[in-house]
C-alpha cells in the first residue's frame, strides 16, 4: 500500500510497523509516525457490522476532523503534522505525527516494574506533575482529552507526552471513545452491567481519569479492584459493575489485592482525596498542591514506594514459619534462579544465541549465523528456552504462533491463534518442554481482555480468556492474572495468585485450573515469578519480601517434605 505524505509517496510494505491498535496501525517513518486508519475492508474489521461502520465513518470524517485540528496545544500532546493521503483518490487515511520517547504509565503501575526498582521516583512523580500541567493547559485551551486512559500517556524521564490526539474533543467534534476502567460513571448509563457512555466527556471526566491514573501508579491497582465479599452473597457487585456502583477499594467488604501496594503508601490527605472522588463521587480538577507536596520514597528494606516518614509495609510485616504443614520455606539468593525463558532481541552482539532482523530468526552456530526460519518484520514476538522457542506473530488479519527448537533450523508456523482484534498492552510466553503457553492482554474497545493459548505440535491445543475485570472475582479465572509469573512443569502450568500457587492443564480444549495449594498462601502472590527450582519451587518476590527466620527474603525454595498438600 501507498500512501501521499506533504507530497512524497511512501510504499508501507518497505516500512516496519510500530503497533497495532483497535483503529488504526502505527508505522515507523523515523522521527516520525504515520497513524493509518482501519478502514471497513481491513482484516480486523471486516465481518463485525459494528467496527465496519465505525470504520468508515472514522475514514468518511478524517478530511474535516484532523482539517479543524486545534493549533497551539501544550507542547506534550502529539498533534498531528501532516495528513497521510489515498495516493490516487487524495481521501485521508490517517496522520503523521512526531514519534516520541517512553514507556505507557500504565506499565510504571505494575508491581513487577515498581519492585525491580527500575522507576526514579522523583522523575516519576515530575511526570505525573507534567501530565497534570499538560490536561489543564488542554482545558484552557477548550480541548477535552475524552478517552484518557493510561495506555495514550508515555512517560519519558520527568515528562508525560499525550498521544491519540485525533480522540480529543475540541469544537463541534466529540470524543466518542471511552475505555471503562476509566471513565467517569456519572456519564454512563447505571442500569448496564458494565460501564457504557451516554453523555459527553467534559473537563471534569478527564480530571476522574487522571485520579484514576495516579492512584493506580501510587498502589499499583484500579481504584476499583480487589474482591467485593459481602456478609451477605445477594448484595455482591460484579466486578464490571463496580464503577457503576461500588464499592471502591476504601470499602471494608473489597478483598484488597496481595500484589498492590497497601492503600497506607499514600499521605493522609492523597486517601482522602481518592475516597472523595471514588466513594463520594466528587468532581474537580486535582488540587496541584497534593502533586507539589507528594515525596515518594522507596523502602530500602522491602522496595515499597511510599509516601510516609515510615515504610508503612515494614512496620506491619508479620513473620512467616519457616515451615508449614509439609511445606518448607528457605530464603535463597534471587540471582540463583534459572528462568525458563527470555525474550529474542534484534541485537545481535557478542554473545548473543538467537535474533531476529528483517523477515529471519537467526541463531549462532560454530560456522557463524544462520537464519532458523521466516517470521513477520516488524510484528513478531518469540521467547526461547533450553528445549523449545516459540513466539507469534499478527498481520493481515491473522495471529499465528511459531515454535522452533534451539540450535535446529525450521520454524513451525502452523498454528493460528484467535483473531485479534485490538491493541496488545502486554504479552508474554511460559515454555515447556514440547508445547508453549502464549498470553497477551488486549485492549478491545473499553475493555481489557486476557488470553492464554497452548501451542505445540502445530496446533492450539486449548486456550483460556476473561475480561480483565472479572480477573479478582471469577475464581475459575484469576489465575489469568498471574499469567507473567507462571512457569512449566511438565505438561503443567503453574500459577501465582493471591490465594497461592495453582496448577493449571488441559481439559479437553480448556486450560483450567485441576488443583490449588492453599498452604503457599502466605508465601506467594499474583505479581510474584515461579521457576521449578531443584527439590522444589522458586519464588522470587515481586511483591512484599517475606520475614522469614528473622531476615528479609526476596527469593523462597518451597519444598514439600510428603505428597504435595493440594486440592
Amino acid at each position: 500500500m501507498k500512501v501521499l505524505v506533504d507530497g512524497d509517496t511512501i510504499d508501507l510494505t518497505s516500512v516496519p510497523l510500530l503497533g497495532h491498535g483497535g483503529e488504526a496501525d502505527v508505522y515507523d517513518l523515523g522521527a516520525r509516525a504515520l497513524k493509518l486508519y482501519k478502514g471497513p475492508r481491513h482484516p480486523d474489521v471486516v465481518g463485525d457490522k459494528l467496527r465496519e461502520a465505525a470504520a468508515a465513518a472514522r475514514l468518511g470524517d478524517a478530511e474535516a476532523r484532523l482539517g479543524s485540528f486545534p493549533r497551539n496545544l501544550p507542547a506534550r500532546v502529539a498533534a498531528p503534522r501532516a495528513l497521510a493521503r489515498d495516493v490516487k483518490k487524495r481521501a485521508v487515511l490517517g496522520y503523521v505525527m512526531d514519534k516520541l520517547p517512553g514507556r505507557p504509565l500504565y506499565e510504571l503501575g505494575e508491581p513487577r516494574v515498581r519492585r525491580a526498582g527500575g522507576v526514579e521516583l522523583d522523575e516519576l512523580v515530575a511526570a505525573l506533575r507534567d501530565l497534570h500541567a499538560t490536561v489543564a493547559a488542554l482545558h484552557r485551551a477548550g480541548v477535552v482529552i475524552g478517552d484518557f486512559n493510561d495506555g495514550n500517556v508515555l512517560v519519558d524521564g520527568g515528562r508525560a507526552w499525550l498521544i491519540d490526539a485525533d480522540s480529543f474533543a475540541w469544537g463541534a467534534w466529540p470524543s466518542l471513545m471511552f475505555t471503562e476502567r476509566f471513565v467517569d460513571p456519572r456519564l454512563c448509563d447505571p442500569s448496564l452491567p458494565a460501564p457504557g457512555l451516554i453523555k459527553p466527556h467534559d473537563q471534569l471526566s478527564d480530571w476522574f481519569a487522571y485520579a484514576v491514573m495516579l492512584f493506580r501508579t501510587l498502589c499499583w491497582v484500579g481504584p476499583f479492584g480487589g474482591v467485593h465479599q459481602p456478609a451477605d452473597p445477594t448484595r455482591r457487585v460484579a466486578p464490571a459493575a463496580r464503577p457503576l456502583r461500588g464499592p471502591s477499594v476504601f470499602d471494608p467488604e473489597i478483598v484488597y489485592p496481595r500484589s498492590a501496594a497497601p492503600l497506607a503508601v499514600l499521605s493522609d490527605e492523597l486517601l482522602d482525596h481518592f475516597a472523595a472522588v471514588f466513594d463520594r463521587g466528587q468532581r474537580a480538577p486535582f488540587p496541584p498542591a497534593l502533586l507539589d507536596r507528594l515525596r515518594l520514597r522507596r523502602c530500602t528494606t522491602c522496595g515499597l514506594d511510599h509516601a510516609r516518614a515510615r515504610c508503612p509495609a515494614c512496620d506491619r510485616r508479620v513473620a512467616v514459619p519457616a515451615s508449614f504443614g509439609d511445606l518448607t520455606v528457605t530464603p535463597i539468593d534471587p540471582h540463583s534462579i534459572t528462568w525458563g525463558a527470555h525474550e529474542v532481541r534484534a541485537d545481535a552482539g557478542p554473545g548473543t544465541a538467537m535474533w531476529m532482523t528483517g523477515a529471519a530468526l537467526w541463531h549462532r552456530t560454530h560456522l557463524g549465523p544462520e537464519v532458523v526460519g521466516q517470521i513477520v518484520p516488524g510484528a513478531t514476538r518469540a521467547w526461547v528456552g533450553a528445549n523449545l522457542g516459540a513466539g507469534l506473530w499478527r498481520a493481515g488479519g491473522y495471529a499465528v504462533a511459531l515454535t522452533f527448537v534451539p540450535g535446529r533450523r525450521g520454524v513451525d508456523d502452523r498454528a493460528r491463534l484467535p483473531a485479534i482484534r485490538g491493541r496488545i498492552v502486554a504479552q508474554g510466553c511460559v515454555l515447556g518442554d514440547d508445547r508453549a503457553w502464549l498470553w497477551w492482554r488486549e485492549m478491545d474497545g473499553a475493555r481489557e481482555r486476557v488470553r492464554v493459548v497452548a501451542v505445540g505440535q502445530g496446533r492450539v491445543l486449548g486456550e483460556a480468556s476473561a475480561d480483565a475485570a472479572d480477573l479478582g472475582g471469577q475464581a475459575d479465572h484469576a489465575w489469568l492474572a498471574g499469567l507473567a509469573g507462571a512457569c512449566a512443569a511438565g505438561a503443567m502450568l503453574l500459577v501465582p495468585t493471591d490465594d497461592g500457587v495453582v496448577r493449571v492443564e488441559l481439559d479437553g480444549a480448556a486450560l483450567r485450573v485441576t488443583r490449588r495449594f492453599p498452604d503457599t498462601r502466605d508465601f506467594v502472590v499474583a505479581a510474584d515469578d515461579l521457576a521449578v527450582a531443584p527439590g522444589g519451587l522458586a519464588v522470587r518476590k515481586a511483591g512484599a519480601p517475606l520475614l522469614v527466620g528473622g531476615s528479609v527474603a526476596r527469593a523462597v525454595r518451597l519444598t514439600f517434605t510428603q505428597e504435595t498438600r493440594g486440592r
